[in-house]
């Protein structure tokens, strides 16, 4: 009787044991499943393709709602195709799941860059603080303190952005811009010129460069390097574009003057 009772309780735990390697053998496929995805997603990202990467997350948000390493992506998603309220509602999302998510407050800050410099600001003033070493973070900081007005304390940041990681070219880029904008043109210019020049510059930065040259003066030297890598249409666009920009500054420059506001204010 005894010996029965015994067979019996091992043939449960037995049975127990089996099931509970099962389940935990599914968990990690489903585990490993995951990740998978994951990766795929990144690795297109990475590559450009936004489509394939936004029709996986939305199908993978379905079946994972709430979840923050997907809906950080699809914020990034949605930021990378112009989407930007979308993408606004995604980060806001992934930072409600996880306040902590640096990567979420650094892209809702390169949104709020282009229409909310004083929000940008007031975030990446406070990551700064906790990534104080953190190269990007400060560059991106620097940003939010140009387009504020306070050039200085902008190119303090990009030489800071600098220290910590020479070979990162953003920042120096940034420095000239930033000592243009504040009147030191050609200083500007000269810390420029080389990655202007150079054979595989991106279009930001020679179009940075030629918005210093319009404001030394050298119209036509902005033109050629415009048409350097744009249809000639589009280039034209761009200059005057670049133009209105010097000239908006100025007529702002000039009502303040007649309000008596302080002049380095943008």
């Amino acid at each position: 009787m005894e010996n029965r009772q015994r067979r019996k309780m091992r043939k449960i735990i037995s049975l127990f044991l089996m099931t509970s390697c099962f389940a935990l053998a599914n968990c990690a496929n489903k585990t490993n499943s995951f990740d998978r995805d994951i990766a795929v997603i990144d690795i297109q990202l990475g590559s450009g393709d936004f489509e394939h990467a936004n029709t996986k997350l939305t199908a993978m948000n379905l079946d994972h709602p709430n979840n923050p390493d997907i809906l950080l992506r699809l914020a990034e998603v949605n930021r990378a195709a112009g989407r930007q309220l979308a993408a606004i509602e995604f980060y806001k999302k992934t930072l409600k799941l996880n306040p902590a998510s640096r990567d979420a407050w650094m892209g809702l800050s390169k949104i709020y860059l282009k229409n909310k410099p004083a929000a940008a600001l007031e975030i990446l003033e406070n990551l700064s603080k906790l990534y104080p070493n953190d190269p990007q973070v400060i560059d991106d900081y620097g940003v939010a303190l140009d387009l504020n007005g306070r050039y200085e304390e902008a190119q303090n940041t990009y030489k800071r952005a600098i220290s910590i990681d020479p070979s990162m070219i953003s920042p120096e880029i940034n420095l000239g811009l930033s000592l243009g904008l504040s009147g030191q043109v050609r200083q500007g210019l000269a810390i420029i010129r080389p990655y202007a020049a150079a054979s595989d510059a991106a279009p930001r930065t020679k179009e940075n460069y030629a918005l210093l040259l319009l404001a030394n003066g050298q119209p036509d030297e902005a033109r050629l390097l415009l048409e350097s890598y744009l249809p000639r249409k589009d280039a034209n666009e761009t200059l005057m574009r670049l133009s209105d920009f010097w000239g908006g500054r100025a007529e702002l420059a000039r009502a303040r003057a007649i309000r008596g506001e302080c002049c380095n204010k943008p």
